[in-house]
């Protein structure tokens, strides 16, 4: 534990001397994998797959905001769709201007989420972004959170339909066979129940670790797993198909990542908790000071 102390100092120094350029280049890199991994799962052929495109439009994120990563994804699955069919590419433009009008109630804030959650679907880590958003962003980043998971699903449902959109296909054809089946996937218990769960996780997460009780961001994770460990209980109930085994092993790789998070961004000595008391001309002030663990205050293993 001293060991990782001592590490997480060091990164948090070298971060902090070095972030002018470590950050843009870890948003290259983010978004490259983010493009690289859904083009995969779409198994995208051509220019758009290529990987000096994608090592292209990653390098044009390296001089924006992580804000516009969703933005540079939905041009390039835009693309895509265009290539399959017009009625794939105006379905799609729909939600996507749906979700860029959800977004926008909160200026752009936390959008990186949207691009994100899937990605992270993907990865079968899954459990762990809700958990993550709770304890490191603000209460408003439920809904970009939200909306990945919708997009997530948005585009499975596209993978699994892919027939109903081939250029080849009539269009009156493609619009009878897609009334059938894009009504009943916006009633997609399984995409609802995880859609409300993870919002209601990165909620109770954030109340939770704001908290000023003791152990409040242990407290938060604790609850955080075991409200997503519902979903083992729920999806029987409500007759949907599950990976058990997958699913456990993406919890327990999530689990283990949250942990890892609550020591990387909150390891205090709550032992050490002192209850202070000042004044000034109009105000008492009482403050409740916790001191962090420092790994410097321990004698090394060797």
């Amino acid at each position: 534990m001293n060991g990782f102390r001592l590490f997480k100092e060091k990164c948090q120094k070298i971060y902090g001397q070095q972030d002018y350029w470590m950050v843009p280049i870890f948003r290259s890199c983010l978004a490259f994998l983010i493009f690289f991994s859904l083009t995969r799962h779409f198994s995208m052929v051509g220019k758009l797959a290529h990987p000096i495109f994608l090592l292209f439009f990653s390098l044009i994120s390296f001089f924006l905001p992580f804000s516009t990563l969703p933005i540079l994804l939905g041009v390039i699955l835009m693309s895509y769709f265009y290539q399959q069919s017009l009625l794939l590419l105006i379905v799609s433009g729909g939600i996507f201007l749906f979700l860029f009008l959800l977004q926008s109630s909160i200026r752009g804030k936390y959008a990186i989420l949207i691009a994100l959650m899937p990605f992270c679907f993907l990865l079968k880590i899954h459990y762990f972004l809700p958990i993550f958003v709770g304890l490191t962003m603000g209460f408003t980043a439920f809904l970009p959170l939200a909306l990945g998971c919708f997009l997530y699903f948005f585009l499975s449902f596209i993978q699994q339909n892919e027939k109903l959109f081939t250029a080849s296909a009539d269009l009156t054809e493609q619009l009878e066979s897609l009334t059938k089946t894009l009504l009943p996937f916006f009633k997609d218990k399984e995409m609802i129940l995880v859609l409300v769960l993870f919002s209601a996780v990165v909620v109770t997460v954030y109340l939770l670790r704001n908290g000023s009780f003791q152990y409040s961001w242990h407290i938060a994770v604790t609850v955080g797993l075991v409200m997503e460990a519902l979903l083992w209980i729920l999806y029987p109930l409500l007759s949907l198909k599950m990976n058990f085994l997958i699913s456990i092993i993406a919890y327990f790789i999530s689990a283990l990542l949250s942990v890892f998070t609550l020591f990387f961004f909150h390891d205090v000595d709550y032992r050490g908790t002192k209850f202070l008391q000042m004044e000034d001309d109009d105000y008492y002030y009482f403050v409740k000071a916790v001191p962090k663990n420092k790994g410097e205050h321990f004698p090394s293993s060797d």
